[in-house]
Parts: structure tokens; sequence; C-alpha cells
């Protein structure tokens, strides 16, 4: 009886423990483990140290040479080592730096060129307002710069005309021309003219004209009217007769009034002057006034005369008979004047044909 009480005892302890070490064990040992400790930051490799690159030394001195001579205004020199540099690395500032030398330069042609260089070599983002303002400048250059027109014409040898204007040189032949619409015109003797209207768009290349010249066609002449009998002429009347003037007469009688008012007036003058000196102011200045005065005297009075006796004719010649006027023709008289000095007179030589 004791021995089953045991028995039965022995056995619930045995349940006990084996309960009580299913329970611990089913806990995973990761419980009872320490917390892991925080892992150390890994070390970063020492940098190294890039690698001189003389390509890249030499690019940059020469872009800052560049920058210093654009900034005084040298374009010329600026270009050249802006080039440099791009040639040592390519570069995007480079190429646009170049473009903007060559349109300080005047030369739009190569500063188009350059431009579009720029705008192809994928500049980065940070120069957005430079490929901006290369785009604009490409198109304003474009306006400007002159396309070629290659005129051609069969015959060859013709001249060439644009927009009226004859051009040096004959057919074939190269002209430039600004962006526009221009008229062609080819001329050759025996040929009808060619004439073309053109438009050049800015940016274009080179265009052809050619002209075919087409043989002119001489247009017949209308024949002449026929010949009709003439008829008997009636003989011309007789022009009327002249009518001539005394106008003439008159002012070469005028003209020789007024030499004997101033021949009067210089006579009084030599006369007065003569009394002065006579009676006692002998000076040369006298002397020589009345000279002069005496001189100028002669000269006007010899004039009077000689148109006085010229004026009388004419108006004596003009005068005549009705009937002596129709049946001879009027003459045709002339008149010249030739004024005579010498040492001690003054006078003129009057000249008149009838």
């Amino acid at each position: 009886m004791r021995v089953a009480q045991r028995a039965r005892r022995t056995h619930q302890v045995l349940a006990v423990f084996l309960s009580s070490f299913i329970a611990v064990g089913s806990v995973p040992w990761t419980a009872f483990a320490a917390p892991p400790k925080p892992a150390a930051p890994a070390k970063k490799p020492p940098a190294k140290k890039e690698a001189a690159d003389p390509k890249r030394d030499e690019a940059r001195k020469k872009y800052a040479e560049g920058e210093s001579k654009f900034a005084a205004g040298d374009y010329e020199a600026a270009y050249t080592a802006y080039k440099a540099a791009n040639e040592a690395v390519p570069a995007s500032q480079a190429l646009f730096k170049m473009a903007v030398c060559l349109e300080k330069l005047d030369k739009p042609n190569e500063a188009l060129s350059t431009y579009q260089a720029f705008l192809g070599s994928n500049p980065p983002a940070a120069m957005q307002p430079k490929v901006e303002e290369a785009q604009v400048r490409v198109t304003e250059l474009k306006k400007k710069i002159p396309i070629v027109v290659k005129v051609t014409s069969e015959p060859p040898g013709g001249s060439v005309y644009i927009d009226g204007v004859v051009q040096m040189g004959t057919t074939p032949l190269e002209i430039k021309s600004p962006p526009g619409k221009h008229k062609v015109r080819v001329t050759s003797p025996g040929f009808d003219p060619f004439e073309k209207e053109v438009e050049l768009e800015p940016g274009s290349a080179a265009i052809t004209v050619d002209a075919l010249l087409q043989k002119t066609i001489p247009i017949a002449e209308p024949p002449p009217p026929p010949v009709v009998a003439a008829t008997a002429a009636k003989p011309a009347e007789p022009p009327p007769p002249e009518k001539r003037s005394n106008v003439a007469a008159f002012i070469v009688l005028g003209v020789a009034g007024a030499g004997a008012v101033v021949g009067t007036i210089f006579g009084v003058k030599a006369l007065q002057d003569e009394k002065d000196f006579e009676e006692g102011e002998k000076t040369t200045e006298k002397a020589d006034s009345v000279e002069k005065n005496a001189l100028i005297a002669d000269m006007a009075f010899g004039a009077a005369i000689t148109l006085g006796v010229t004026g009388t004719v004419l108006l004596l010649t003009n005068t005549g008979s009705s009937d002596t006027a129709k049946k001879a023709p009027a003459s045709k008289s002339a008149f010249q004047l030739v004024p005579v000095f010498t040492p001690q007179r003054a006078g003129a030589f009057a000249t008149l044909r009838f």
C-alpha cells in the first residue's frame, strides 16, 4: 500500500519536473542573450589626390587669358586664347566666348558657324541663358549674311542685273545678295532679256539661276506708203518785210549823252585843279589829279562823239520808203566799239557795217 503511494508520488514529481523542463525549453535562447552592440561606422577610404592633367591646366590658363583680353577689348587676342583653351579641353563655354569674339570682330560667317557649334556641343543646364542668347544671335546673323546667287546663261557671256543694278562681269557669274526678294535680269545682244524673281531665305545655301536666252525675232517693218503723184506746188509767198527797230540807235545815243555828261564833269574838275596848280598849289598830288581828270574827260568825250555819230547813222539808215523795204531784203547792221589809249590822249574807235 505504502509502495503504491510512493510510486504515485514519484510519478507526480517526475511529471512536474518534466513539465517545467518543457516550459523552459520552449523559450528562445535569444531572450536570455545580451543585446547586440551597435556596429561601428565603416571608415571611409582616404581620398585619392587627383593626378595632375597638363591639358586641363593649359585650358584653364588659356581661358583665364582670354577673359583678361576680352575685358580689355582685344577681341582678336581673346579669340586666340579661347580657341587654344578649347583645343586643349573642348568646352561649351569656350565655344560661346569664341563666337562672341568673332561677332565683335565683324566676321558674321565664322561667328554663325561657331554659335551653331556651341549649340551642338550639348551645353550643361547651367548655361541655358547662354543657349537662348546663342539662338537669338544665330537668327540675327542669318539675316545679315549675304547669300551667293550663281547666274548662268545659254549662251554664256550675258550681262546680269540685280534689282536693276548691273553687276561686274558676265555669265557665268556669282553674286552675293542679302536675304529677301530680288529680281534677276540677264541680257545679251541679239537675244530677248531673261527675268526671274528669287527669294533668298536667311541662312540658306547658294542658289543657281539658269537663264535660257531666246533669239530675238525681228519685226517686219510696214511697207512704205504708195507714191502719190505730186501736184503742182503753189509758188511760195514772199516773206513779209522785216520791220526794223530804232531801239539800238536810241541806246547808242543815250550812252553817248552819258559819256558827254561824264566828260563835262571831269573836264570841269581838271580845269579847276589846273587853276589851283597855277595859282600856287604846285604839288605832285595836284598835278597827278589834273592829268587823271583830263584823261578821263578826254576818254568820255571821245566815246560820246563816236557813239553820237554811230547812233545818228543808225537812226538815219532805219528810215526809208516802204517800197524800198519790200524790194530789197533788210540788211543786218553790226556795230563795234574799240577803246583807244595813248600817253597823251584817250578815245574810242567805232566800226559800223551795213
